[in-house]
């Protein structure tokens, strides 16, 4: 029995097979002791509620336990599961039938939670039934198929009672009804409180007062004393409404609890002479109930799980969405990265720079700070590239480039690469002094990097750098600052290079 249930394939093909595949809770020894109590509580239930003087059973609700504790658990341990609920069925049979029949009850039962079971992993339904393909699959495995089996055996075990004379399809079809309806409202409860919530619930006073008003409408309906309201007959159906209320606004467990509830307690009434359906004959009276039952069912539960389908498909969007947007803000700051990055050295390119600049200019301005701007060019730099190649020159450009970037340690440093071999670095709030010797120790770790360098007097590759330090005022523009670190580097390549110079007029 246990390999029968748990090894059923799901098809290849199925996004949700992996639901089924995901690894299983196994059944504690709490739940195994629970288990049989809950089962046997439920049969005395549908005893005191669900029972007409006539022996007819408006819903039978135990055979969902297992059903429930099935789904839940995966097929975990069915055999255990299944084991416990049929000694519960017996320990509850026997006192009411004689033996072999209660024992033929038991398995009639069981045979039906079993081929519901199979049914329903076969069509992978969630474990949940939260989706929106879940009640017509649960509907038909269950209350149709599942049930239908079991009423054809049941029929024949009835047959065989003393004292029971009534036709054959009249059996059927009672045993049909009762356990299909006690499926159908009975098992939704159990998963719905079997599991954590995923559906925040905060009632608010309106909710309340709907619950207040639908318990006290209850009350008068089922107690079958109101006849009519404004020429309305007061019947069980105008409860409806008060369900699709609770389907709305408090999701799909306590429109289970209302749906279970209503049922049970219609049943009750129908079975205890209330007459909630008016006068009729017996039997046609529990039909009525049965189909009400069935109808406030489907209505209640279907409505529920397709705004629980809805609301999660929102949650869904709204995630994708926000992964979507967050991919898009991460391409875009790379893009904006990427556009301001020099495709050669990795450090900032002259559009970076101008941007900077301008920006740390109208700063140091407000703040009457000054502010540093270095100028590199790289000595003999097209001789370098005829001699070695263009390669080389790459990969000298790149090492300068570190150098610059290792001695601007400061995060309010921006060293770019301002054409060719040209370099500059930024570097606010720092006087001529520290300036110089900023711009020294670049010019040495240029020439410590021992590049070869043939057409050069120094041998290796060697750095001119012109300095200027202003403190930006109204006439000034960045402009200024540009032409006076540049003249400065002018006269550094014109005083034998290899050197750096102080622009005239540098704070």
């Amino acid at each position: 029995m246990s390999a029968s249930l748990q090894d059923v394939p799901p098809p290849a093909d199925s996004g949700f097979a992996a639901t089924w595949r995901a690894a299983r809770e196994r059944p504690t020894w709490l739940a195994c002791l629970l288990l049989p109590l809950l089962h046997f509580a439920s049969v005395k239930l549908t005893f005191a509620l669900a029972v007409s003087p006539e022996n007819e059973v408006v819903v039978w609700l135990p055979n969902a336990v297992l059903l429930a504790a099935l789904m839940h658990y995966r097929g975990e341990r069915a055999w255990l599961l299944a084991a416990l609920t049929y000694s519960s069925d017996l320990v509850a049979n026997l006192p009411v039938f004689p033996p072999l029949q209660a024992v033929l009850f038991g398995f009639t039962n069981l045979i039906e939670v079993l081929i519901t079971y199979a049914l329903l992993r076969r069509a992978l339904v969630s474990p949940t039934l939260e989706r929106i393909q879940d009640p017509a699959k649960f509907l038909i495995a269950g209350p149709v198929i599942g049930a239908l089996a079991s009423s054809l055996l049941a029929g024949m075990v009835l047959r065989s009672l003393p004292g029971v004379s009534a036709p054959y399809p009249t059996l059927v079809l009672l045993w049909w009804f009762g356990d299909a309806l006690g499926l159908l409202i009975y098992t939704p409860l159990l998963l719905a409180f079997w599991q954590r919530s995923r559906e925040p619930v905060n009632p608010e006073w309106p909710d309340l007062a709907m619950i207040a008003l639908t318990i006290a409408f209850a009350a008068v309906i089922l107690s079958g004393r109101g006849e009519a309201l404004i020429g309305v007959p007061l019947t069980p159906n105008l409860l409806l409404p008060f369900v699709l209320y609770m389907a709305v606004r408090l999701g799909t467990r306590w429109t289970a609890l209302a749906v279970a509830l209503i049922s049970l307690a219609t049943a009750w009434a129908q079975t205890t002479g209330h007459k909630p359906f008016g006068d009729a004959p017996a039997h046609e009276l529990i039909l009525r109930t049965q189909e009400f039952i069935l109808i406030l069912s489907i209505i209640g539960m279907g409505f529920a799980v397709l705004l629980h389908e809805q609301k999660a498909l929102n949650r869904s969007l709204e995630d994708k969405v926000r992964e979507r947007t967050q991919a898009l803000e991460e391409s875009n700051s790379k893009l904006g990265a990427l556009s301001a990055t020099d495709g050669l050295t990795g450090i900032a390119n002259r559009r970076r720079f101008d941007e900077v600049l301008a920006n740390e200019w109208l700063r140091a301005q407000r703040s009457h700070e000054p502010l540093a701007l270095l100028m590199l060019d790289v000595d003999l730099f097209k001789a370098f590239n005829d001699r070695y190649g263009h390669q080389a020159g790459d990969d000298c450009l790149r090492r300068i480039a570190q150098v610059m970037h290792d001695n601007a340690r400061r995060a309010s440093d921006l060293v770019a690469r301002y054409g060719g071999e040209e370099f500059v670095l930024i570097a606010p709030n720092v006087d001529a002094a520290h300036a110089m010797a900023l711009a020294q120790a670049i010019r040495e770790g240029v020439a410590a990097l021992h590049e070869p360098n043939e057409p050069s007097p120094c041998g290796v590759v060697t750095a001119s750098i012109g300095v200027a330090v202003l403190h930006p005022s109204g006439q000034m523009t960045p402009q200024t600052l540009l032409r006076a670190a540049d003249q400065a580097l002018y006269e550094a390549k014109a005083q034998g290079r290899d050197r750096v110079v102080l622009a005239a007029g540098s704070d």
